[in-house]
């Protein structure tokens, strides 16, 4: 007689496609995602740093402090990425826009939405830890605690994101939020070494990270990685820099000032990006020494204008005053 045993099998898991067959979890996952993205922070972190508002007893300080901590989470977390290469889920290099989407935003849907390289940590959830940690331990504004509350709610959104997107496991989004806390951590300790902060310490720190950053990318023959580490070096060395040199300078920037600093921040920023992600046009050598140089002076360049633009608005203000 033949016995037949029927062993049950697991329950099949819904893709994120299936479990939001419409996109709407994905496209608010997508833009909710943005907040720990480098060209929103960079935009917030320059906008506060001109406007100065009156959150905190050194607003211009923080910014920049802020800033430098960016610049570092970005060069850490593509360094451990290169040591652990551990890869990313399945599918997250594609993404199925959402219905409702006309087709130029489908392309962007899909550039926000999907990811290459490696997973382990996750740079968002490293970047948010970070970086809103650093909100709450810097800033003035309401309480301690309800401070951190916020803070801890954007990295657990900002992490969630990366796990429905299927750009991250569980897993990888701990890891990232546990060592952007670390780095706030160090960088706290970095900037603040008296009772001022000091954002020029920081920002030497981020130069060292990246070059330990270039070094174990290029060895180990990640090449965009060590070209958008380059990023880190140029931030770094050009913040480290400007602010021995005019880091203390209040003079006023305005509403108007602030719209045309990021019009003009955007341009090095931009060339950064896209020469470390996509290289340089072809009628010059897209080699990787070339790209990583290249990478690097464009972010210095903008740093350079996000520490300066007071000064320089200050000097146009009493040029104009003359006339």
């Amino acid at each position: 007689m033949t016995v037949s045993v029927s062993v049950p099998t697991a329950p099949s898991l819904a893709t994120p496609a299936q479990a939001d067959p419409a996109g709407v979890v994905a496209f608010v996952a997508a833009l909710v995602t943005q907040l720990a993205d480098a060209w929103f922070l960079i935009c917030l972190l320059s906008l506060s740093y001109w406007l100065a508002p009156r959150v905190t007893a050194e607003p211009r300080a923080v910014a920049a402090t802020l800033l430098g901590l960016g610049f570092a989470a970005l060069a850490a977390s593509l360094g451990a990425k290169s040591v652990f290469t551990v890869p990313r889920p399945p599918g997250a290099t594609a993404a199925t826009p959402p219905a409702f989407l006309v087709s130029p935003l489908t392309e962007l849907f899909r550039s926000v939405a999907t990811s290459d390289g490696f997973g382990l940590p996750s740079g968002h959830a490293t970047a948010a830890a970070a970086m809103y940690g650093g909100f709450a331990v810097f800033l003035d504004v309401g309480t301690r605690r309800g401070r951190w509350l916020a803070a801890g709610s954007v990295v657990v959104l900002v992490a969630g994101t990366r796990v429905v997107l299927g750009l991250h496991t569980v897993w990888q989004v701990v890891v990232g939020a546990v060592f952007g806390g670390v780095l706030l951590w160090a960088a706290t300790r970095a900037a603040r070494p008296g009772s001022r902060l000091r954002p020029d310490r920081l920002f030497t720190g981020v130069t060292v990270v990246g070059l330990v950053a270039l070094v174990v990318t290029t060895s180990r023959g990640h090449g965009e990685a060590a070209a958008v580490t380059a990023v880190a070096v140029g931030g770094g060395l050009a913040g480290a820099l400007v602010w021995r040199l005019h880091g203390r300078d209040d003079t006023p920037v305005g509403g108007v000032g602030a719209v045309v600093g990021l019009a003009f921040t955007a341009v090095p920023f931009g060339f950064a990006g896209v020469v470390a992600n996509n290289g340089l046009p072809a009628a010059f050598p897209d080699t990787l020494g070339v790209r990583v140089a290249a990478a690097t002076l464009g972010a210095a360049v903008a740093i350079a204008f996000v520490l300066l633009w007071p000064t320089l608005v200050g000097r146009l203000r009493r040029l104009s005053s003359r006339e």
